[in-house]
């Protein structure tokens, strides 16, 4: 399934008005799977990130956030850290060890603020970490860069690019 249909489709099962993206709206029009034990924080991110256009789905442990990920693609997950039946950081390997999924940005939302927890995050393959309570702007800002750098990314796997490698933007049209 290609993106615009399984934004459509995302769009459907939650029963959610999928909004025209502009200027005033988010930039990267995507869905985000927000992972908190928290109903409190779940929908406190769900309102924020909808507010501005992105399409949410929620998991409420880190095996069920591994089940959504394999069952909806979404474009970023939010993943916190301490969760019940398996951990932020478990459900992070698993989401990025499968082949289907192992692409998908992961952004770890954690009231733990300890350096460990976010160089643990980093070495198992998290694009960002931020820290509860969240700053709004902060939210958005990291979400829009983190996806412009997946979709750039993705953008060069598909012309058989390996992300990293020198590439020289000016002279390409495409990028």
């Amino acid at each position: 399934m290609d993106q615009e249909a399984r934004k459509h489709f995302l769009a459907r099962m939650l029963g959610q008005k999928e909004k025209p993206s502009g200027p005033a709206e988010a930039p990267l029009q995507a869905a985000i799977l927000v992972a908190d034990d928290s109903r409190t924080v779940t929908i406190a991110l769900q309102r924020i990130l909808e507010s501005v256009g992105y399409l949410t789905v929620t998991a409420f442990d880190g095996a069920q956030a591994v089940d959504m990920a394999q069952r909806y693609r979404p474009d970023l997950i939010l993943m916190d850290i301490v969760m019940p039946r398996m951990n932020g950081f478990e459900a992070t390997r698993a989401i990025l060890a499968r082949p289907d999924t192992r692409h998908t940005p992961i952004i770890i939302v954690s009231g733990n603020d300890q350096p460990s927890d976010r160089i643990w995050g980093t070495r198992i393959g998290a694009k960002g970490f931020l820290s509860k309570p969240i700053n709004k702007a902060e939210l958005l800002k990291t979400i829009q860069t983190t996806l412009l750098i997946a979709r750039r990314e993705q953008a060069l796997r598909d012309r058989g690019i390996a992300p990293g490698a020198p590439v020289i933007p000016a002279l390409d049209k495409n990028f």
